[in-house]
């Protein structure tokens, strides 16, 4: 029988070199992989927060209405960037209570965010254009009307950016109309609300 080389025994025993084309090779998969995961669990939270906004307006909207006016959809924002206000005061009324006592800012955290997020919204809303659903569009709206709040039915969904001005002034030809919601993944507002959401979990 002949014994392997004891040279190349050696040899098939010894680890990649860090500096070598192979190791390379896998710290550039290594890396890849990292990136495409993290691509992936950026694109799920924004998912799960598109879809829980816009299963507040599903819950909250008058489903009796065939159709919406401007202002329909205007007081309806309106309500969803007011949304927390009732918690906030209740904040702001254990401050006072407690000024009293201490000068710490008991929820602090959560009262920032609060704040934080609707004057975002706000700013959203007054000018670059809040996202939401089509609900201008008797069509779309039908398709919002029977959305079952499933994640993965997201895409079915047509959305609209609604500006405050604008709806004022029952303009709805003019509004900007985003495509489906996996065409606009990469909206700075969303990686922004997304990061809010994510700090909020």
């Amino acid at each position: 029988m002949v014994k392997p080389k004891i040279d190349s025994l050696k040899a098939s025993q010894k680890g990649i070199h860090p500096k070598s084309r192979k190791a390379k090779q896998i710290s550039k998969k290594i890396s890849r992989q990292l990136k495409l995961q993290k691509r992936r669990g950026e694109s799920n939270l924004k998912l799960q927060f598109l879809g829980d906004k816009l299963t507040w307006f599903k819950n909250n909207m008058d489903e009796e209405l065939e159709v919406f006016t401007p202002r329909d959809v205007l007081e309806l924002i309106q309500r969803y960037i007011d949304r927390n206000d009732d918690e906030l005061e209740q904040i702001e009324l254990k401050h006072k209570i407690r000024e009293k006592l201490s000068h710490t800012r008991q929820h602090a955290s959560r009262e920032d965010h609060i704040k934080i997020t609707r004057e975002r919204e706000m700013q959203q809303f007054m000018e670059s254009g809040f996202e939401t659903a089509d609900f201008l569009n008797p069509e779309h709206l039908q398709i919002f009307k029977s959305w079952s709040g499933e994640l993965r039915l997201l895409p079915n969904l047509k959305l609209r950016r609604y500006i405050k001005g604008r709806l004022l002034e029952g303009n709805t030809e003019e509004s900007e109309e985003p495509d489906k919601m996996d065409e606009d993944d990469d909206d700075k507002s969303n990686d922004e609300d997304a990061e809010e959401y994510e700090d909020n979990e």
